[in-house]
C-alpha cells in the first residue's frame, strides 16, 4: 500500500540567498516514488529523472500522487532551467489539487528566478493562506527574499523571524536574517 506525506527541502539557488523549494513525497516502488527519489537526491533535471517522472503518469496513481508527481517533475524542470515546463507542471498540480501549497511555493521559486517578483508574491500569498501548511516556513522565507528585493526590509525581517519560529534550526534562514541590523526606534 502506498502512502503519501509532505516534506520540505531547502536548497541554495541564487547568489543573494537560496529560495526554499517543496517537493511532494511519494513512497513505495512506483515510478512516482522513483521520481521523488530523484528530486530528494538533488538531481538537476537529468533526462533520465524527467523521463521517470513522465512515465509515472502511466501508472495508476491517486489524485494526490498525480499532483505530487507534477510538483516533483516541475522541480526537476526548474532545476534544469526550463521554467516554462516547470510552470506548466505546477499549474497541472493545482488543477488536480487546488490549494496545494508545494505547487505555489515552487511556482514562486521559479518566478523569483525569472525576476517576476509580483507574480511570485501572489503565489506565496496563496500558499500562506493555509495557516497549517507544511510549506509555511518556506513560503515565508521566499516572501522575505522578495520583500528584501523590494526594499521592504521590515516585512522581510518579520517573515524571516516567523519562518525561524517554525523551523528554528534552519541554517539558510539564519544566514539571511543575520544580514539585518536591527535598531530600536527612538
Amino acid at each position: 500500500m502506498k502512502t503519501c506525506r509532505t516534506a520540505l527541502l531547502a536548497l541554495g539557488l541564487t547568489a543573494f540567498a537560496g529560495h526554499a523549494q517543496a517537493q511532494f513525497i511519494v513512497q513505495g516502488k512506483s515510478q512516482a516514488a522513483q521520481c521523488y527519489d530523484h528530486v530528494i537526491s538533488g538531481n538537476n533535471g537529468s533526462r533520465t529523472a524527467i523521463k521517470t517522472c513522465s512515465e509515472a503518469f502511466k501508472d495508476r496513481l491517486s489524485q494526490r500522487d498525480y499532483a505530487g508527481t507534477y510538483v516533483n517533475r516541475g522541480l526537476l524542470y526548474m532545476r534544469k532551467g526550463d521554467h516554462e515546463k516547470a510552470m506548466a507542471d505546477y499549474a497541472a498540480a493545482l488543477e488536480l489539487k487546488p490549494g496545494l501549497t508545494q505547487a505555489y511555493v515552487n511556482q514562486a521559486a521559479s518566478l523569483i528566478q525569472q525576476k517576476k517578483l509580483d507574480a511570485a508574491l501572489e503565489a506565496l500569498n496563496r500558499a500562506l493562506e493555509d495557516k497549517e501548511s507544511p510549506t509555511r516556513a518556506d513560503a515565508l522565507y521566499n516572501r522575505a527574499i522578495i520583500l528584501d528585493r523590494k526594499e521592504d526590509y521590515k516585512g522581510a525581517y518579520y517573515d524571516l523571524k516567523t519562518a525561524l519560529a517554525i523551523r528554528p534550526d534552519w541554517e539558510l534562514a539564519q544566514r539571511l536574517i543575520s544580514r539585518y541590523d536591527v535598531k530600536l526606534a527612538d
